[in-house]
């Protein structure tokens, strides 16, 4: 993952963009959410994994309006 160097924000980023899965739901919700506080507070790799999940042509628009929440 080209950027991010931060391990946790790599596994947060990988859950949010997991294939759908009505098991999945849940996970992805709250690794978004995890991703957003933490770029929030300013850290530079959830920064960039918010950006590029709001790129990710395959992300529900579900998760979408979790990232704009």
């Amino acid at each position: 993952m080209n950027g991010i160097k931060d391990d946790g924000i790599k596994m947060l980023y990988a859950i949010a963009i997991q294939s759908e899965d009505a098991e999945a739901w849940y996970d992805q919700k709250e690794a978004i959410r995890q991703i957003k506080r933490l770029a929030h507070l300013g850290n530079p790799d959830a920064v960039i994994a918010l950006d590029r999940l709001s790129k990710a042509p395959d992300l529900h628009p579900f998760l979408r309006e979790v990232m704009t929440a």
